[in-house]
């Protein structure tokens, strides 16, 4: 008669251990799910910007250039946002861009575009208060209409088809066109014998950079 408890109690005791087990799972998923749930979701990657919106977006900066009426003032200030430019451009192709040639092309120009932009803004911290040489909102002043004229196409870009390696070419030379043109304006206005300086040095280098890709594209037709 006492062998029915204790089978009973041995019963009731394997059956809590196998509703223990069975119950397991469940409990490791809702462990899983509980900390999953307290875990922070992972920040969307941003988009690189594109070569071309990069472009655009100079455009739009060297409108809001400061110009208080100084030739070279205003031309040093012009350069370092436009060297600036170049250097996003640059960055976009280091990072992305397939060739070795263009890549080591911007390297380049992030290191010449450097030391550019370091002699332009000494430059602008030398410079002693003149008097106005020009009135920058005037649009029949000779400076600021070729102001404008270096600078519009930078509003009138190529097609850029793609792949990405091409239309960095394409739009460097875009770019340093109008770097030259800007460096010549300053050059037929310009009294600062190291601002002068420093825009032959941009006219000779970025010329022989804009035969660079021109080169490069002639080489590497996209169709």
């Amino acid at each position: 008669m006492q062998i029915y408890p204790a089978f009973y109690a041995l019963l009731l005791g394997a059956s809590l251990a196998l509703a223990g087990c069975n119950s397991k799972p469940d409990t490791d998923v809702h462990e899983q799910e509980v900390h999953a749930a307290g875990q922070p979701k992972p920040a969307p990657v941003a988009t690189p910007p594109s070569l071309r919106d990069t472009l655009l977006l100079l455009a739009q900066q060297l409108d809001t250039v400061h110009r208080d009426g100084c030739w070279d003032d205003d031309f040093a200030r012009l350069m370092t946002v436009h060297h600036s430019g170049a250097q996003r451009l640059a960055a976009v192709e280091i990072a992305s861009g397939q060739d070795s040639t263009l890549r080591a092309l911007a390297q380049h120009v992030l290191k010449g575009h450097e030391r550019d932009n370091h002699v332009l803004t000494l430059a602008l911290t030398r410079q002693p208060p003149k008097g106005q040489e020009y009135r920058p909102g005037n649009t029949k002043d000779p400076f600021v209409r070729r102001i404008a004229a270096a600078l519009a196409p930078l509003r009138q870009l190529p097609p850029t088809p793609g792949p990405l390696d091409a239309d960095f070419a394409t739009l460097m030379q875009v770019h340093h066109q109008t770097g030259v043109a800007l460096a010549q304006v300053e050059l037929a206005f310009g009294k600062d014998a190291e601002l002068k300086d420093a825009a032959r040095r941009i006219v000779r280098d970025e010329q022989a950079e804009v035969k660079q890709y021109q080169r490069w594209l002639q080489a590497h037709p996209t169709q």
